[in-house]
């Protein structure tokens, strides 16, 4: 596996002031966003794509037609009409910036449990030969263990599960490349 990360590992005081920066950021733009609850994100209106256009035009027409509604204004659809037009950079710079970390995480937990069952692979084989390696690495066996389980949906009625001589015992497949494949 190529390691594309892991090979500069930000300080915790720099990753501290980062987190600070952005602390900041958000007290700068709190005055002019909200932040809902999962119930009212639910409940929103929720805007068609390409809808800004569409209410910019209703919004000329219902003026250029006298139409107005109570507790609704022309005024007030154009300011948030203006609030998604500038707020759209910044979302999208944020997005941009959130995906570059989440795919830094991944790849770094991608390198590490690579790397973590290949060593494992092996020090489960050479525990077979070490008692205190055995017991040492106890908690990592349990910890595999609770991996992957067969599927435990009842077999259909008329198919019998198929069943081994018994001195034939199924073979398991290693968690990770042997060293020669490393």
């Amino acid at each position: 596996m190529q390691n594309k990360v892991g090979n500069v590992v930000p300080s915790e005081k720099l990753v501290h002031g980062l987190v600070e920066e952005l602390s900041s950021l958000e007290e700068k733009v709190k005055k002019f966003t909200v932040e809902l609850t999962a119930e009212e994100r639910k409940a929103t209106t929720k805007m068609r794509t390409g809808g800004e256009p569409i209410a910019r035009l209703v919004g000329d027409l219902a003026e250029a037609n006298g139409v107005t509604l109570p507790k609704i204004s022309v005024e007030g659809m154009r300011a948030d009409l203006l609030l998604i037009e500038r707020m759209k950079p910044l979302q999208a710079a944020l997005d941009d910036l959130s995906q570059r970390v989440a795919d830094t995480i991944l790849q770094a937990q991608s390198e590490a449990w690579w790397a973590a069952t290949a060593y494992y692979t092996t020090l489960s084989r050479m525990a077979a030969a070490d008692a205190k390696l055995e017991r040492s690495l106890k908690p990592a066996v349990e910890f595999f263990a609770i991996g992957r389980r067969k599927k435990t949906a009842e077999q259909p009625a008329d198919k019998k599960p198929v069943e081994l001589p018994a001195d034939r015992k199924p073979v398991e497949q290693p968690a990770a490349p042997v060293n020669g494949d490393l």
